[in-house]
């Protein structure tokens, strides 16, 4: 087990949103996650936030998991999974929240996975003019980018401050172009200063290629951090 992620084990607990399966250490935390929002007071949303519909004995209220806004059963009827609260069943959200949270599921399913699955890439640290075969993934509590080979790195997904994909392929008057490796820019804990690494995808076999550039593209969007709405909408 890497050090990254001897912290990894979870809990089960219960909020007044529902079940919640929870790393037992904040340290562990998703750099994805979301904190439960508070809800509006009861007593602050005599009508629906929404359609303004008059709560009384026959029109329930009823609270957003996502935003704590107030609804009636009408515009907060939608039960979605909410994987960046970690509830372990979908919840009831409005239907704002229920869109943002569809999208953001199918980048849970899609990206993150591809990224934890991981890709075989050339790394070269720095200015060095010396490269590693490395396989390269995402850590299972989604905080780390770890890179292993003869050497191993761990590098903090919230540490990188940019990330450039490397492609080939383009022409003057447009055509295809490929993922063929990128560059990325880190702290190290302790320093200030940034650090540059490059991986470059193996050319073996087409299959590499082909889950490199799967890797790489997920990559890009998953760099965004802290602005993950901004890496849906890419």
């Amino acid at each position: 087990m890497s050090g990254c992620e001897a912290r990894d084990a979870k809990k089960l607990v219960r909020s007044p949103s529902g079940l919640r399966m929870v790393p037992e250490h904040r340290s562990a935390r998703s750099p994805f996650g979301l904190d439960e929002p508070p809800w509006v007071p009861d007593k602050e949303c005599p009508r629906c936030m929404q359609c303004e519909t008059k709560f009384d004995f026959i029109t329930r209220k009823h609270h957003c998991r996502r935003c704590g806004k107030c609804f009636c059963d009408k515009c907060c009827s939608k039960k979605v999974p909410l994987p960046r609260m970690c509830f372990v069943d979908p919840v009831r959200q409005c239907a704002e929240c229920a869109l943002v949270s569809q999208k953001e599921t199918e980048f849970y399913d899609k990206q993150l996975k591809v990224l934890m699955n991981g890709a075989t890439f050339f790394v070269t640290l720095g200015t060095s003019d010396k490269s590693e075969l490395m396989v390269c993934r995402l850590s299972n509590n989604q905080r780390y980018l770890v890179l292993d080979g003869d050497s191993h790195y761990e590098i903090e997904i919230i540490q990188i401050s940019t990330v450039q994909i490397l492609t080939e392929g383009f022409t003057p008057g447009g055509g295809n172009t490929r993922a063929i490796g990128m560059t990325l820019q880190y702290k190290v804990p302790g320093s200030e200063e940034l650090t540059q690494m490059k991986l470059t995808a193996s050319e073996d076999f087409s299959c590499n290629r082909k889950l490199s550039a799967s890797w790489l593209a997920a990559m890009h969007k998953v760099s965004k951090g802290a602005k993950l709405p901004e890496a849906l909408e890419a």
